[in-house]
């Protein structure tokens, strides 16, 4: 019933003209106060409506009350009802005792709890507090220095990364060809995969342990690190040994490919020799022969021997067609890549380029992400430090005091 009678009054006040939406706190509303020609000459919202207590007051008039009023006083015209204030009376008064709520110590305390900024902070303390003062004023001196340092640790992540990427493709293609079973061949090379990971992995965690002081765990993670270079940089020595030789058979393959082409190219130039060189082209010949089959004279001789000589044509065509290629084969200038390729490839070092690859795929991924965890990993490993510090200085100072 009191929701009804609610809504009844905001909706009449909202068409007797009063903008009940224009703040979104319902306490405290603002509109233009009609109760008074003064209010509406001045036309301030001086008119406060508060819609959860459901009560009205203008400070021009001095009107107040609740909105039941406010709306009779708007739909008659009549002024609302204001507050009565009573003047203020002198009259006779007694001063009431005074009484203790608590009882009076006679003795005064011996022990006096000093509170946070009373207490005296130890030597220790104040260097903590002068250390962050400094931090704080030289908090924002070195962000290009930060920022340089950590898109140049970036760098050296993604090459790292990129290298124990090529180092693991690597050691799966020399692991895996050592194992004729599919299934087999796809552990092993996996096993080669996981040695690139453990390198990088197992040289990071040793600075990290190392830069933290705990040796014992850095010394084990250098153990598992050098394991899996170890057997990264084997992985990738027989992946090279394996290309070189495969380009030393390619080169073996090339010359003998070589001795065949100019072989079957005197071949080809002795059946060429063989054909009559007055032997018209296949054109001229195609287009005789189209005319004689146009005129019905197919049963006579030089029909015959036109197709004849067309045969030969186009066996003069191709053999020109094979001695032209082989040509281009044996200058380096055809579309084959037989001999070509296998003249250009270059032998790698096998065990300097897998120590390399090693050194770029370990040293530079634990490099970069050791940066970045002294940059955004050390100053939350300090303020912990500085808190277990603080706390052990504190039950110090407690136990002596």
């Amino acid at each position: 019933m009191a929701d009804d009678r609610r809504q009844f009054d905001l909706q009449r006040l909202r068409e007797l003209g009063l903008d009940l939406d224009s703040s979104q706190d319902e306490a405290e509303v603002k509109s233009t106060c009609r109760l008074t020609q003064d209010c509406i000459e001045a036309g301030d919202n001086s008119l406060t409506l508060n819609q959860v207590s459901e009560q009205f007051s203008c400070s021009n008039c001095g009107a107040s009350g609740s909105f039941r009023e406010l709306v009779r006083a708007l739909e008659t015209g009549e002024p609302a009802s204001s507050p009565v204030v009573r003047d203020i009376v002198d009259t006779d008064y007694s001063v009431a005792p005074i009484r203790a709520t608590r009882a009076v110590v006679k003795t005064e305390p011996r022990v006096v709890h000093l509170g946070e900024g009373q207490r005296v902070r130890s030597q220790g303390e104040l260097r903590r507090e002068a250390k962050a003062a400094r931090k704080t004023a030289r908090q924002g001196r070195h962000t290009g220095e930060k920022i340089i340092i950590t898109l140049l640790a970036l760098v050296f992540l993604g090459a790292g990364l990129a290298a124990a990427g090529l180092s693991g493709f690597a050691n799966y293609q020399a692991f895996s060809s050592s194992v004729a079973d599919p299934l087999q061949s796809g552990v092993w090379g996996w096993t080669g995969v996981i040695a690139a990971v453990i390198s990088f992995g197992g040289f990071t965690f040793f600075y990290w342990h190392s830069a933290n002081g705990r040796m014992k765990e850095g010394i084990r993670a250098l153990l598992f690190a050098l394991a899996g270079g170890g057997t990264s940089i084997v992985g990738t020595q027989m992946y090279i040994a394996a290309n070189n030789r495969a380009a030393e058979a390619e080169l073996v393959q090339a010359g003998s490919n070589r001795d065949v082409l100019e072989m079957q190219i005197t071949d080809w130039r002795r059946q060429l020799e063989g054909i009559p060189p007055e032997t018209r082209s296949v054109e001229g010949l195609e287009a005789y022969l189209a005319e004689v089959e146009r005129v019905g004279r197919t049963h006579q001789k030089p029909y015959r021997d036109a197709q004849n000589e067309l045969g030969l044509a186009r066996r003069r065509d191709d053999l020109q067609a094979r001695i032209d290629a082989a040509n281009a084969e044996l200058l380096g200038t055809g579309s084959g890549d037989i001999l070509v390729q296998a003249q250009t490839r270059t032998s790698i070092p096998g065990w300097f380029f897998a120590l390399m690859l090693e050194l770029f795929s370990s040293q530079g991924t634990s490099i970069g992400l050791v940066a970045l965890l002294i940059l955004y990993g050390r100053n939350h490993v300090n303020a912990a430090a500085d808190s277990v510090n603080s706390l052990s200085q504190q039950k110090f100072e407690r136990f002596w005091i």
